[in-house]
This record gives structure tokens, C-alpha cells and sequence, in this order.
């Protein structure tokens, strides 16, 4: 099983090194790893340069430069459209692996061909490497070394693959590919993409193993946040809603999920988060509590929790 690393960067020169290094580490090495620049106005070119001349990676470590840029989800899916090995691990710029992350996962895909994506788990950090307990941390890990299924219901109740935790068979990405021309455009994160994909077609397994580190910091792609303070902003959690919407529209106009059943979930998740913005928007705790339990399947205790708070701060 050969092994292709796909990273897509800009303006990463705070963390990518520590990245790189603890992709460079692992104890089953990849094959290839290919990284796009998309027009980074800082040195994260070069020091991605200095870096693979360093190490004499130079066979099989490739840097691409975009001419122009094509943002988050298109220089990923250029990225991963580059790869060229069995398997196929996102990473990104700002996080850190553990070690035997892409061994543990190839072990997965070996034992269970029927996975065509692989997750493991992971832990937060932040800026200065220090461990983030937070109110919306992803599942913690027992450490059992067990696999379980990531059904398409949990990817909309719950999202927490982000791309640094995810390995798939570029096989099976690929004739998906091959069937959709302009995939490149398509403005659904590549991440939460491959899940719901993988999910539908009952072939997405989780490994229980802490094997990587999400960064979240103040130039996080993703705008995360783990600070009550600012968790708790009316304004803040109404554009998240907006831009949540936004993407599960990219769902329906791409017809990306196939199923009755995966279009019945995605247009639950729609009608969910729309009464949730609707019951913020009004400032009601009495909404905010109609709401949830209108759309009780949809709603996670702790998103109702925090609800309560903005509305009654």
C-alpha cells in the first residue's frame, strides 16, 4: 500500500515547519507528499523549499505554486487531484501528527476493505503546543485501538473530521472524480465533502486513537474558537450559522449525496439550523427552547446550552 500526503497552504510560516517535521517523522514513511501554495504573500514558500532541500526530499516531496489564487476548498481538491499513491492522508499547515499516524491508519485499510475512509481521532492545541480542554472539543479517545462506522447522521450532528485526521483510497475518490468535471469548483470543504460521501456508502470507519493535534489559533481557516467569550456572541454564532447554511446549500445544488435517505437527513439538518438562527435571531429564550425541541434529533444538549446563554446574557 503506497501512501500519498496532500497539504494545501497559504501564509502558514508560523507552524508549517513543526507540521512538515512531524509528517517527515513517521514511522511508515509516505511516498510521496504534495504540497500547493496558494500565492502565500509570506515565507511559507520558501521555508517549504529550504525545508525539502534540507532533508534531500526532493524525489518525492513536490511543491506546486498556483498562478492565481483559487481558495480553501480548490487548492485542496487541485491538491488531492495531484496524488498518485494507494492511499491518500490530508494534512494541514498548522496541526501536528503523532508518530505512527500513518501506520496506525494503513493498518485499518488493510484489515477492512470495505473502508474507503479512514478518521482517527485527535486532540486541540494551541498556539504555544499547550493541550486545549474546551466546551466543544471533539470525542475523546480511549485508546482502545477499535474501529467503529461513522454513519451520514453523525457528520450533520456533529461535525469533528477535520481534513489532518482523514486517509482515503484515491481509487475510489477518483472515480468520483472522473464522473463530476469541474469538481475543483466545488465550495464544500473538502473534509466534511469526502465524509458525508464515504458515510452514505456505509464506508467510513473511525480508529479510537489520539493521532493528531488540531491548532486552533487566531488565523485558523476555519474561524474555530474554543473561548467561551467568544463562543457566546450573538453575532459570531449567527454568521457560523449563515456560512453552515451556505455549505449544506452546496450539498443540495451539487446533488452530492444519492440517497432518499441522505437527502432526508441533509434537508432535516437544513430545517434545523434554520429555526436554530431564526430562534437567535429573536433573542427568546422561550424560542430558543420551542426551537430545540422541535428539532430535538438535530440539536446536541451543549449547542442548546450555549443558545441559552447568548440569548440570556
Amino acid at each position: 500500500m503506497t501512501i500519498s500526503v496532500c497539504m494545501g497552504i497559504y501564509n502558514g510560516e508560523k507552524y508549517i515547519e513543526e507540521q512538515l517535521t512531524s509528517i517527515l517523522k513517521q514511522t511508515k514513511k509516505a511516498d510521496e507528499v504534495i504540497l500547493c501554495d496558494d500565492c502565500s504573500k509570506d515565507s511559507t514558500v520558501e521555508l517549504v523549499r529550504q525545508f525539502i532541500e534540507k532533508n534531500g526530499l526532493q524525489d518525492s516531496w513536490k511543491l506546486y505554486c498556483n498562478q492565481e489564487n483559487k481558495g480553501y476548498p480548490g487548492n485542496f481538491y487541485y491538491a488531492m487531484g495531484l496524488c498518485t499513491m494507494d492511499v491518500v492522508f490530508l494534512a494541514d499547515q498548522d496541526d501536528i501528527w503523532a508518530a505512527s499516524k500513518l501506520e496506525r491508519m494503513c493498518n485499518v485499510f488493510e484489515q477492512c476493505p470495505e473502508a474507503n475512509l479512514v478518521a482517527c481521532k485527535f486532540g486541540l492545541i494551541d498556539s504555544a503546543d499547550e493541550k486545549i480542554h474546551a466546551l466543544m472539543s471533539p470525542s475523546h479517545s480511549f485508546g482502545t485501538g477499535k474501529v467503529r462506522q461513522v454513519r451520514l447522521f453523525d457528520i450533520f450532528y456533529k461535525y469533528e473530521w477535520p481534513g489532518m485526521v482523514l486517509g482515503y483510497r484515491n481509487t475510489w475518490y477518483g472515480e468520483w472524480e472522473r464522473k463530476h468535471e469541474g469538481h475543483e469548483n466545488l465550495q464544500i470543504p473538502h473534509d466534511i465533502f469526502l465524509c458525508a460521501l464515504a458515510a452514505e456508502e456505509d464506508a467510513f470507519l473511525q480508529l479510537d486513537e489520539e493521532l493528531a493535534y488540531h491548532r486552533r489559533h487566531e488565523d485558523n481557516t476555519a474561524a474555530e474558537e474554543h473561548r467561551i467569550g467568544k463562543l457566546l456572541q450573538k453575532e459570531r454564532k449567527l454568521w457560523e450559522i449563515e456560512k453552515y447554511l451556505e455549505m449544506l446549500g452546496e450539498f443540495q445544488k451539487c446533488q452530492v449525496l444519492q440517497t432518499e435517505t441522505g437527502r432526508e437527513i441533509l434537508q432535516e439538518k437544513i430545517h434545523a439550523m434554520q429555526g436554530r438562527y431564526e430562534a437567535l435571531q429573536s433573542g427568546k429564550v422561550t424560542q430558543v427552547l420551542l426551537r430545540a425541541f422541535q428539532y430535538r434529533r438535530q440539536v446536541r444538549f451543549a449547542t442548546v446550552v450555549c443558545d441559552l446563554l447568548i440569548v440570556g446574557g
